[in-house]
């Protein structure tokens, strides 16, 4: 199922969640404005994260279909743990087995990376029969009230496998979604899977440092036309604050804001991990009890939970009319400034005509700790075709209630990011908008 709207996906480490603290966990996502919720597979292994049993999970999904919440879960086809019964029952589908002395002790981690087995995924019969396997696993889970999954290395498998396999699937369920979590795989990698069918790509905008090419260029080697999905920090590994070397809880904030700001604005969706909303900077596929994240979400420093609500409905409000529109990195006007652009072929009433064409520009201030000074003219000189239409920036107001674009000199402070929404110059204008700009005129006003 290709997403109609932007998805807006909270993900979770079932670990660090009580059986009984799931009600208060999903309530916790709707105030927050998601729709989707992830189970994250904190271990990167075959087995599907989540609750220890179907009973269960039957349990959870319904618990998220009242609420109006899509149960997605993680899963990873290419490798198991060296103690999963699949090793024992097709032995032949492994490469060599680890050696027991590089096996986990009680004490040690709960993976190590000899402990790993990874199919040979390169054997046709290896293939053949890890896709009747997900075959049958996938079906039971949507049976159990799952809606889709986010498929982990999919580099790592054949393109057949998982167009066999999601062909399968959908013709059991059609409403069905695939995800593929693409951070970490490089163009060549994913070139193969474009015509591979999935749904929704993810896009590590949480590593950009604001200034290089880099993410631009990443979007554009994502595959197809799937939806793509941008995070403000990354799931599993170190948190933001930990990649920045952030220790200030200042700093932590704006940083924070920024990533989840451009996320919002830059995606087509968006994944938040669980503890991103109070500046946890423990990772999240640390090994804890529910009691013991608990009270770090207690301790907690810092309080995103109404940014977070109001990047959500900026996403539903405004967002959606560019769901699918690329983004293009504009030169910078001015040292320590990021300046990009998204654009649509559509107006907000949806009508299709060269006239209509909106953009929404993201202006943000590279430095975390001093602000920029500019004008906006500057800024719009890099624009072409398009005039200022209104600023989004306040994002605790719908469109509705949209400012004024300023005109003059701007202030931008550390880590800020402005949202403005320009709309295409009418044809019919354009020679007199030119005039206009050759006499000195503000060419910035709507015509």
């Amino acid at each position: 199922m290709s997403f109609a709207t932007a998805p807006r996906i909270y993900c979770i480490n079932p670990a660090l969640v009580s059986r009984q603290g799931w009600p208060a966990l999903l309530d916790h996502c709707i105030a927050l404005g998601f729709d989707h919720v992830l189970l994250a597979n904190a271990l990167n292994l075959g087995q599907p994260p989540g609750v220890e049993d179907e009973p269960a999970l039957v349990e959870l999904a319904t618990a998220c279909s009242d609420r109006g919440l899509y149960l997605l879960l993680d899963i990873v086809l290419d490798r198991v743990s060296f103690d999963d019964p699949l090793v024992d029952v097709c032995p032949h589908w492994f490469e060599s087995k680890p050696l027991s002395e590089n096996m986990p002790s009680a004490e040690g981690p709960s993976v190590v990376p000899d402990s790993v087995m990874h199919l040979r995924m390169t054997d046709s019969t290896v293939q053949h029969g890890v896709c009747a396997l997900w075959r049958e696993r996938l079906r039971g889970l949507l049976d159990a009230g799952v809606a889709g999954f986010v498929c982990s290395a999919p580099a790592a498998v054949p393109v057949t496998l998982w167009q066999a396999l999601m062909a399968a699937t959908r013709s059991y369920c059609n409403s069905v979604s695939f995800l593929a979590w693409t951070p970490g795989s490089s163009a060549p990698q994913l070139d193969p899977l474009t015509d591979a069918g999935f749904d929704a790509v993810f896009c590590p905008g949480a590593w950009w440092d604001y200034q290089a090419t880099r993410y631009v260029r990443e979007q554009d080697n994502l595959i197809g036309d799937a939806t793509i999905i941008a995070f403000p920090e990354t799931p599993f590994g170190p948190r933001l604050a930990g990649q920045l070397s952030l220790t200030d809880v200042p700093s932590r904030r704006r940083a924070s804001l920024r990533a989840l700001r451009f996320a919002a604005a830059s995606g087509n969706g968006i994944l938040i991990p669980m503890g991103f909303e109070l500046g946890l900077t423990v990772p999240l596929d640390t090994v804890l009890t529910p009691a013991q994240y608990a009270s770090l979400c207690q301790e907690a420093e810092i309080d995103l939970r109404d940014e977070i609500q109001q990047a959500n409905r900026f996403i539903v409000d405004i967002g959606r009319y560019f769901l699918g529109a690329p983004v293009a990195l504009l030169r910078s006007p001015g040292s320590g400034l990021a300046l990009l652009q998204r654009s649509t072929r559509t107006g907000l009433g949806g009508q299709r005509d060269d006239n209509a064409r909106l953009s929404l520009l993201i202006v943000v201030n590279q430095d975390l700790y001093q602000a920029w000074q500019g004008n906006v003219d500057d800024i719009f000189n890099h624009v072409d075709g398009y005039v200022a239409q209104a600023d989004l920036s306040d994002w605790d107001e719908g469109r509705a209630a949209a400012f004024s674009l300023p005109q003059g000199p701007l202030l931008l402070e550390a880590g800020e990011i402005k949202l403005w929404l320009a709309r295409a110059v009418p044809s019919s204008v354009v020679s007199v908008v030119s005039v206009v700009s050759v006499d000195g005129g503000d060419n910035r006003q709507a015509a």
